[in-house]
């Protein structure tokens, strides 16, 4: 009788450290603390994953259009209107000497980003979407956000026609009416597409 009852209370004792080892890896697994980091491990391999995608030393080739809104086509078509709007940026960004005053872009695949503007050094942090394919770059905390994508060894940049005047205002380091004259026709008749820059690998 005595052993039943010893061997009732050593399999208590056992069944008892058993559920208190089980009670702390529990405790353990469902620890905020710990849920955060694997969540915060998984956000960033997803976001180095996204730079992946644009990472590299990219330089300006030619004016880029990404069309979006029906109005653009209009009664010319798109591939027409495309081309046509395409002469008028190469003609704008030539006038504007964009490939001397910015003409390259560097983005590292851990979201760093660095240029030089009118000489002088730039760099900051940037993120990608891969599902809107949108570009974020932040300078000082300014995002600056565009409808990005990658071919090969191209990499396209467009902007809203409205920043992208501001950007040319920056860029060309000329004086506001200058700029605004040589990319008026944006504003005119184009106001429902995006325009920007067509960048090879350096």
């Amino acid at each position: 009788m005595k052993h039943i009852i010893y061997y009732i209370l050593a399999l208590f004792f056992v069944l008892g450290l058993s559920l208190n080892v089980y009670a702390q890896d529990s405790i353990a697994y469902f620890d905020p603390a710990q849920v955060l980091e694997v969540e915060d491990d998984t956000v960033e391999i997803a976001r180095l994953a996204a730079c992946q995608v644009v990472a590299g030393e990219w330089q300006y080739s030619k004016p880029y259009v990404h069309a979006q809104g029906a109005s653009f086509v209009g009664k010319l078509g798109k591939p027409i209107a495309k081309s046509k709007l395409k002469k008028n940026l190469d003609k704008a960004f030539k006038k504007l000497k964009i490939k001397k005053r910015w003409n390259s872009m560097t983005l590292s695949a851990d979201g760093n980003w660095e240029m030089r503007l009118l000489g002088l050094p730039m760099k900051g942090r940037y993120t990608y979407d891969t599902a809107t394919e949108q570009l974020t770059l932040r300078w000082n905390g300014i995002p600056l956000k565009s409808h990005t994508h990658r071919d090969g060894k191209k990499l396209y940049i467009a902007f809203d026609t409205d920043r992208l005047l501001a950007l040319m205002h920056v860029l060309s380091g000329l004086s506001h009416s200058e700029t605004l004259k040589a990319l008026s026709f944006l504003s005119r008749n184009f106001s429902d597409v995006m325009v920007g820059f067509e960048m090879k690998r350096k």
